[in-house]
């Protein structure tokens, strides 16, 4: 089997003549103009050779990239899993994909007659997420990209396979804490506590798993606005450097492959390097040159948004309210205040109340309120329209978060991450 690592978590990996690829984004910006690739990459989607199958594992476009994805051949065929909700096929289907194989989850898939076989493992979180496991007659590989997995899991999956190489996230990309609005000290420390807790996670997962070989994946990016730069900081990015050394030190029986774009492995020939491994001591100059360097692209990107309409605040409250409507366990479930404060000529203070029994959205500044979500107006007439999805809006960063209670609220931000 080879792998060829193109970047972030796109990778191919081909065997007996049978190539797949792997969670495509291959162009910049993505997240609503914000996440660019870091380190850059030198393949583009025209650069690819033949594909035969093409497999995305959820829809987060720093892994469902539609870009990328309408320079691709539309007869390829596409493997995702079978999950309840149609949506992500849906979407696929309307990119021009003409042959969408879902697959079961631990079901094994066979490639054409070449050997290469592959089974989709589940996330042990409630979201449509996957990893892949790849097999020819002589190797196994494991991609987990964001696919989180449980403990008793990769210990099972360490039992069951022999795997000879596993990608594995070793950094956060999150909007907590980055995004909210903590008093400076209590941000940089939530930042590092985050920071140990993910390249910590990192290790564990590669000991669990028994594999010979892990590569830091699906983490390598880079936020170039301006108002941005600060969220690159070494206080919360590990670099792939960073997990291989405490791979290292933690688990020296367990081979670190610091992978970077183009580069390659082989059981026979191991890794195999296209460039010189990035000076991660520069990280934050270099990604400063880079904002610099594609300061007119930035600018363009986010004038290529377009305005809100005049009826947003009605948009906003038919949406949510049919939402609120059509689910009665939703209001009571989530039980929190949430004000939006709206940033643009059609916005203003805004509140979705699901402590109430009916009238839930309304305008004006709460007495008392749990969440408050500072939104451009852009993003939030995407988010009613559908055009955007409410998780990756979040994820762009572009939001700036507060809470009353300082608590996790886990069944709001379940919930709009599946909207």
């Amino acid at each position: 089997m080879k792998v060829t690592y193109i970047g972030h978590a796109c990778m191919t990996m081909e065997s007996g003549g049978t190539r797949i690829l792997m969670d495509p984004w291959m162009t910049d910006p993505t997240y609503h103009n914000t996440w660019w690739h870091y380190p850059p990459l030198c393949t583009g989607p025209r650069d690819l050779p033949k594909i035969d199958y093409l497999y995305i594992s959820h829809e987060h476009p720093d892994h469902f990239d539609p870009p990328t994805l309408r320079q691709l051949d539309k007869d390829v065929q596409v493997i995702i899993a079978n999950y309840k909700r149609k949506r992500f096929r849906d979407r696929l289907t309307a990119l021009g994909f003409r042959n969408i194989t879902e697959i079961n989850f631990g079901e094994e898939f066979r490639c054409n007659g070449s050997g290469l076989r592959l089974r989709l493992v589940a996330p042990d979180r409630p979201w449509d997420d996957s990893a892949i496991l790849v097999k020819d007659n002589r190797t196994t590989v494991l991609n987990v990209n964001d696919c989180h997995l449980d403990e008793a899991t990769l210990e099972r999956l360490g039992r069951e396979q022999q795997i000879d190489l596993a990608f594995l996230t070793f950094t956060g990309a999150s909007q907590y804490p980055g995004c909210f609005e903590f008093p400076l000290e209590s941000k940089i420390q939530r930042w590092r506590e985050s920071k140990q807790s993910h390249v910590e996670e990192f290790v564990n997962w590669a000991r669990l798993l028994r594999t010979k070989r892990a590569v830091p994946a699906a983490g390598n990016y880079a936020l170039l606005a301006p108002d941005q730069l600060f969220m690159n900081t070494a206080d919360y990015v590990n670099t792939p450097q960073d997990a291989v050394d405490l791979l290292r030190e933690r688990a020296p029986q367990i081979e670190g492959l610091q992978m970077n774009p183009g580069d390659t492995w082989t059981p026979e020939e191991g890794h195999t390097r296209l460039h010189p491994a990035p000076d991660w001591s520069r990280r934050i100059q270099h990604i400063e040159e880079l904002s610099r360097q594609h300061a007119a692209q930035i600018a363009e990107g986010f004038a290529s948004e377009g305005a809100e309409p005049p009826d947003l605040y009605e948009r906003f409250h038919a949406y949510f309210t049919r939402l609120l409507q059509a689910d009665a366990s939703l209001a009571p479930r989530i039980n929190i205040v949430t004000w939006w404060v709206v940033d643009g000529p059609y916005g203003g203070d805004w509140v979705i109340d699901f402590t109430r029994q009916r009238d839930w959205v309304y305008r004006g500044v709460p007495a008392e309120w749990n969440l408050r979500l500072k939104f451009p107006a852009r993003l939030v007439s995407q988010g009613v329209s559908g055009e955007g999805i409410w998780d990756n809006l979040v994820l762009s960063f572009r939001v700036r978060l507060a809470r009353n209670p300082d608590r996790y609220m886990k069944e709001f931000w379940t919930w709009l991450s599946k909207v």
